[in-house]
């Protein structure tokens, strides 16, 4: 339901939220963040000046949200239903204490912070940052030349935040305003990077789990999964124990994916993609346990092992990634989903039980009724008309919900399909 419930207000988030958020975004990932640091040095380098990052991090971000004004700002962005959602998933939180292992016997009410582990408790705490944020950029520094126009003022992923221009900003007071909403900035993990042509120091500096240099951050990965490969050793000298597919399974994501993260940001020379694709079949003959004397060329490790050279990996994702960063427009969030417009169109038509009713079978057939959530919310509404429309009272009117609410049940469509039954009204369920 959490699920159905994102997908519903996420319109309204996106247009909330600032072009420097990252995190918790479709179409978005920590590979923007990477890129946006990797093409900040290429600026420095080519326009020879220092541009200051100033990155900073927050403390237990999701455990110090002010809920109240949470709800506030929630208010002003989605629907009354929506926030009667978001409401009830705030409210009546309890939180077990586990000491030595034995939990203790009385919980304790928890009146901050959002529950962890749903789907809409990032979305929500982006939200309650973007706002915090906003009242961040009103003390930062006005650009003062045109190179610094042409810079993006901040990168966000989550709670880590960089604010970039050419001086650093003074942390005391972003830590000052942030402090207003109850955002605790770590003071041990904020950092100060420069970028410029003459310095190298950035290059290991490492942003959402990339280093900036791309050698460095290419040699820090076959690290890490050479590392991850050795753990597994034992899997891959079994032999014929584990079967060669579920070997190469464990291999892509285990170790594989280490291996290639945020690889499309890479720039890599023609020799330092073969050194990398050699790097990669060395793996490869060690999951297949094959060793000296045995010979095997490379296109016969490649077919046995249902794998591309490393290089034209990484083409296709720095392919996908420059195709989203051109198809992204300057400054601008990614345009609204066709199909959550015309939802959004259909349900503003919904102004009493007799229109719904009307419009509901049409409705569901169409592509934006086919998804999840939107058939959920209408089915809801469905069950509210009919019992008005039958004169019944509503369900919270009677004691029981269990016994007195419209029965939803699944039966056959003729044509074959599942079809939805809501009172005596039938739709096709796709």
């Amino acid at each position: 339901m959490q699920n159905d419930q994102t997908l519903v207000i996420r319109p309204h988030i996106e247009e909330y939220l600032s072009h420097s958020q990252s995190g918790f975004r479709p179409e978005r990932s920590t590979s923007d963040v990477a890129w946006t640091h990797k093409w900040l040095a290429a600026k420095a380098k080519k326009e020879d000046v220092e541009i200051k990052i100033t990155g900073i991090d927050m403390s237990a971000a999701f455990d110090t949200i002010d809920r109240q004004i949470l709800l506030d700002i929630i208010e002003r962005i989605v629907e009354e239903d929506e926030l009667r959602i978001i409401r009830f998933l705030l409210s009546d939180t309890v939180i077990n204490t586990r000491i030595n292992g034995a939990t203790k016997e009385r919980p304790f009410v928890s009146n901050i912070g959002t529950p962890q582990g749903d789907s809409l408790s990032p979305v929500l705490f982006s939200v309650y940052l973007e706002n915090a944020l906003k009242e961040v950029r009103t003390i930062l520094p006005r650009p003062t030349n045109e190179l610094e126009k042409t810079l993006p003022t901040e990168i966000a992923y989550a709670d880590d935040v960089d604010f970039v221009g050419l001086n650093f900003v003074d942390t005391e007071e972003v830590q000052n305003t942030l402090h207003k909403y109850n955002l605790l900035v770590n003071i041990d993990k904020t950092e100060f990077t420069t970028l410029s042509r003459a310095g190298t120091e950035y290059k290991n500096t490492k942003k959402v789990g990339t280093l900036i240099g791309d050698e460095e951050d290419v040699e820090r990965r076959k690290r890490l999964s050479n590392a991850a490969l050795t753990k597994l050793l034992n899997v891959w000298i079994k032999g014929d124990k584990i079967k060669r597919k579920t070997k190469l399974k464990l291999y892509r994501s285990l170790v594989k994916s280490i291996l290639v993260y945020n690889c499309g940001t890479w720039a890599l020379t023609k020799s330092e993609e073969e050194k990398l694709n050699a790097f990669h079949r060395k793996q490869l003959r060690k999951v297949l346990n094959i060793k000296y004397p045995v010979k095997i060329t490379n296109s016969s490790l490649y077919n046995k092992s249902e794998e591309h050279p490393l290089s034209i990996y990484i083409l296709e994702n720095r392919t996908d990634s420059n195709g989203e960063n051109c198809r992204r427009e300057s400054e601008k969030l990614p345009k609204r989903p066709r199909r959550m417009t015309e939802t959004r169109k259909a349900l503003s038509q919904v102004k009493c039980p007799e229109n719904l009713i009307s419009l509901m079978p049409s409705f569901m057939a169409s592509d934006a009724g086919r998804q999840q959530g939107t058939r959920l919310k209408l089915m809801a509404l469905g069950r509210r008309a009919l019992t008005q429309s039958q004169g019944q009272p509503r369900p919270s009117e009677v004691n029981n919900r269990k016994h007195n609410s419209v029965d939803e049940t699944v039966q056959e469509h003729p044509r074959g399909n599942a079809g939805v039954q809501v009172g005596t009204k039938m739709w096709p369920s796709s």
